[in-house]
């Protein structure tokens, strides 16, 4: 299990319990070797598929868009012209 260590100005660290670290984190062996297998590659590269911005989607809901815009616009304006 992970905990939090401060320095204590003496150059000794002390494991505290807070939930928040700011200065070191110690890791177990096991949790150390899971970081450098690569297993926070693995979810960045997760994330970043999950969440990046891809443009070709987004130029294709954009175009779909525009189309149904234009299409419908146009369409109510036959429509009232042949309403009258």
């Amino acid at each position: 299990m992970s905990v939090c260590a401060v320095n204590d100005g003496s150059g000794y660290l002390k494991i505290v319990a807070e939930t928040d670290c700011t200065e070191f984190v110690l890791l177990n062996q096991i949790e150390f070797q899971n970081l450098q297998s690569g297993s926070l590659q693995q979810m960045q590269e997760t994330l970043n598929l999950l969440f990046a911005f891809d443009t070709q989607t987004f130029a294709i809901v954009e175009l779909a868009l525009i189309m149904a815009f234009l299409t419908s616009h146009f369409g109510g304006r036959v429509v009232r012209w042949l309403g009258k």
